[in-house]
């Protein structure tokens, strides 16, 4: 259910509002206060600025935006879109679904993994009823000085989210599934506004844990509905929506995490994510970002290897066409010693669509015998289509393997023209080498399931279909 128009999306008084509505305690509401008076300090960036020179940020107004409670399904009630059925029925037997804007917030664990004391939960829960747990997480966040303002905002404005902890070995092979999904245009409301949503995930996996989870932030727009006047459309609108996450996944010694994160929005959202992953002594990450649609995506991934032995796995799919945009920034940050990681990304382009990624691999002098590896290969299915890649390496440290590797480049018309020759039409050959040209990364992610539904979604994507609501 959305809130009073006359309530700016990031105004003091909203603060107020989420923490009376939430029930949240004092210590939680100073936070997201002091959060909010310096995000308020901090000018928009601006295409000036080398971390958005490619963005469309000229598109977001911040005073034009209506916040959206999830918690209350959105603004709709209605099913969840057809994409996402395969998500919630699939990757066989799950451990917990939290799912939030469809018909509002619905949460599923198993009452064995309580018993362990496993705890799957919406942020909102988490702050009422496991205040213990989650307040060092919270507290513990970077200095408001060394924070962006969308960051900050969402410190502020959290209003969206899970919570994932898994104590001391605890092992769990079934899969964890997270959905924030935003209806957009739902409500008379929100006919001349963008909505704003707010998710933070917070995943802690105590030593020695293991689990698997799956987080979708995703958009859907809701049909037109009759005016009260002749057939005048209501209830829709093409104003920029802005979608800002937070995920902090935190992994103690020893620990193990398979994470996938799957964006698909609507051409009208603009998509910003903070991810900061803490990897502790022996603990593991593998990890894949798939970026689907959304009129522009900017994701910045940091990893902090801080403990001895702990190694990341970070992979990255991305497909784009029509004039969609996407940005992402990933930084690996090695400061222990005998640390690995891998850093994979492939992006395909077509149409008009247009792709930045940013790439850096840092050693502290803490991070000796680091083994650090870094590739973005982008492949182009169209001429007007553009990519651009920056990997970067800052070595602090002599003993250590560190090298990266980028290449753009279209796709080879032979390949094309031998396929269709056997047969194929245009759309089937080019899937067959647009799914050859992501498999590595498929196969590189651990999450059980997770890889034939992605490469379903790509599919559909290249024979253009849309994603519909369900009835």
């Amino acid at each position: 259910m959305s809130e009073p128009s006359s309530v700016n999306t990031i105004a003091r008084e909203r603060i107020d509002t989420i923490a009376t509505r939430n029930g949240e305690p004092d210590w939680l509401k100073d936070l997201r206060l002091k959060a909010w008076e310096a995000c308020f300090r901090l000018p928009m960036p601006s295409n000036r600025d080398e971390d958005w020179r490619t963005t469309q940020i000229e598109t977001l107004d911040l005073t034009d935006l209506q916040a959206v409670d999830l918690s209350n399904g959105g603004s709709s009630t209605k099913g969840a879109p057809v994409w996402l059925t395969p998500a919630l029925e699939g990757f066989g037997k799950k451990a917990g679904i939290v799912s939030e804007g469809i018909s509002g917030i619905s949460v599923e664990i198993s009452a064995e993994l309580k018993k362990k004391g496993v705890i799957f939960c919406s942020i909102k829960d988490a702050v009422q009823h496991q205040t213990k747990l989650l307040t060092p997480f919270i507290e513990g966040r970077e200095s408001t000085a060394n924070l962006d303002k969308f960051s900050l905002m969402n410190d502020a404005l959290f209003n969206a989210g899970a919570f994932l902890y898994v104590p001391a070995n605890v092992e769990i092979e079934e899969t964890f599934v997270a959905i924030n999904n935003v209806s957009l245009g739902s409500d008379d409301a929100l006919a001349n506004k963008g909505s704003a949503v707010f998710p933070r995930l917070i995943v802690v996996l105590e030593k020695h844990a293991k689990a698997n989870l799956v987080h979708i932030m995703s958009s859907d727009r809701v049909e037109a509905k009759e005016g009260k006047k002749g057939n005048e459309a209501k209830g829709t609108s093409s104003a920029v929506s802005l979608v800002n996450a937070s995920i902090e996944i935190y992994l103690q010694d020893g620990s193990n995490l398979k994470y996938v994160e799957m964006q698909k929005h609507e051409n009208t959202v603009f998509a910003i994510t903070r991810c900061n992953n803490e990897i502790h002594k022996d603990a593991k990450l593998n990890s894949l970002t798939v970026g689907l649609s959304g009129m522009q995506l900017k994701s910045d991934i940091r990893t902090n290897l801080c403990g001895a032995g702990s190694s990341s796995d970070v992979l990255g799919i991305v497909f784009g066409d029509q004039k969609e945009s996407f940005s992402f920034n990933t930084i690996q940050d090695h400061n222990a010693q005998s640390t690995r990681s891998n850093i994979n990304f492939k992006v395909v382009l077509k149409d008009q669509a247009t792709s930045i990624y940013q790439g850096i691999i840092k050693v502290s002098p803490a991070g000796q015998k680091t083994d650090a590896f870094q590739s973005n290969k982008n492949l182009l299915l169209g001429t007007q289509a553009k990519a651009d890649s920056i990997p970067k390496l800052e070595i602090l440290a002599d003993d250590v393997k560190c090298s990266h590797g980028a290449t753009v480049g279209p796709v080879d018309r032979e390949q094309i023209f031998y396929l269709m020759s056997r047969g194929l039409p245009a759309k089937e050959a080019e899937e067959l080498i647009v799914g050859g040209f992501v498999r590595q990364v498929l196969e590189s992610c651990e999450v059980p399931g997770a890889a034939d539904w992605i490469e379903s979604l790509i599919s559909e994507k290249i024979h253009g279909h849309e994603a519909k609501e369900a009835n």
